[in-house]
């Protein structure tokens, strides 16, 4: 399963989820903020905390070897379209670590949910959604459906996530290490276009590379944006290229949105925990990333008609 693999990012688009009960613990994500044409929010995951770590072992060891988080904008799931750049901040990320104890997957990742559903609540909620997940440090993306994946306690493990001091979180979402991340689907090349398989094998043959000149390497930005020229076709664009397609399921949402697929939209961030640990500094050498998601407001529909005022 990709999100066990050693890989992903640290957050990209718009829109997540994150089961608290012990807010404290998660990691902090921005109640977002419109300026002009633009809705603003940032995320950060930190792989480098001390409770990833058993300090009690001699030598140190990591608990777990990748943190994940996961945060819903808003609990409502009418969002048909959405473009967002995604923006690392590479001064205060860390995208890639070398260690014996992550091998090849020292890289972290950065991504955007869409087609975003639930069903119960609480601790027996289920999540379903599709990633669009992007390694900045190998320049590598993959697409994938995942289905009933459930929420998570929050715990020790929670604790991977960082705080922003000026942010608060939002009140609903889930740290993917505590709890089974469900069935999951890859997407494959059919010509040039991803398109979603039957595979649910856990392989790296689903990483592709992404469309030249999308991933602004001296701002660390990347454009990802989600249409529906096709009421229920959702095409997926990286840097204004397009890369996927996935076929959601249509509803009526309003009068001028009738047949449309709708879902929620999130932020995900994957970030591997380093086996060497500093216990002067009480740290790990994991990665860490900080996140801003900017999304224009006149390619989106379905969020800011309720998130910004």
């Amino acid at each position: 399963m990709k999100m066990t693999k050693k890989i992903f990012l640290a957050a990209i688009a718009v829109a997540a989820f994150a089961f608290t009960g012990c807010a404290d613990l998660l990691g902090k994500v921005g109640t977002g903020t419109t300026t002009g044409t633009k809705w603003n929010k940032t995320m950060t995951v930190d792989g480098t905390k001390k409770d990833l770590y058993d300090t009690t072992a001699n030598p140190v060891v990591p608990k777990f070897g990748y943190r994940r988080f996961i945060q819903k904008i808003k609990a409502t799931e009418t969002v048909t379209n959405i473009s967002t750049d995604i923006i690392i901040d590479l001064n205060k990320s860390t995208i890639h670590i070398d260690d014996p104890y992550i091998g090849t997957g020292g890289n972290a990742v950065v991504g955007l949910a869409f087609d975003f559903h639930t069903t119960g609540t609480g601790e027996n909620a289920k999540y379903d959604f599709v990633l669009v997940g992007f390694a900045p440090n190998t320049k590598k993306y993959y697409v994938e459906r995942y289905v009933d994946v459930l929420s998570a306690k929050a715990s020790s493990a929670a604790q991977a996530m960082s705080d922003n001091e000026d942010e608060e979180l939002e009140d609903a979402g889930f740290d993917s290490s505590d709890g089974s991340m469900g069935t999951y689907y890859n997407f494959k090349k059919t010509g040039d276009i991803l398109k979603i398989t039957t595979d649910t094998s856990s392989s790296y043959d689903d990483w592709n590379d992404i469309p030249a000149g999308a991933y602004d390497e001296a701002t660390g930005t990347i454009n990802v944006e989600i249409k529906q020229e096709t009421p229920g076709l959702y095409e997926v664009y990286l840097g204004g290229t397009k890369v996927a397609e996935y076929e959601g399921e249509t509803k009526s949402i309003e009068k001028n949105y009738t047949d449309y697929a709708a879902g929620g939209v999130a932020v995900y961030a994957n970030c591997p925990v380093s086996k060497s640990y500093d216990a002067d500094k009480k740290v790990g050498k994991g990665c860490k990333v900080k996140v801003k998601y900017s999304s224009d407001k006149d390619k989106t529909h379905g969020l800011f008609e309720e998130d910004a005022e």
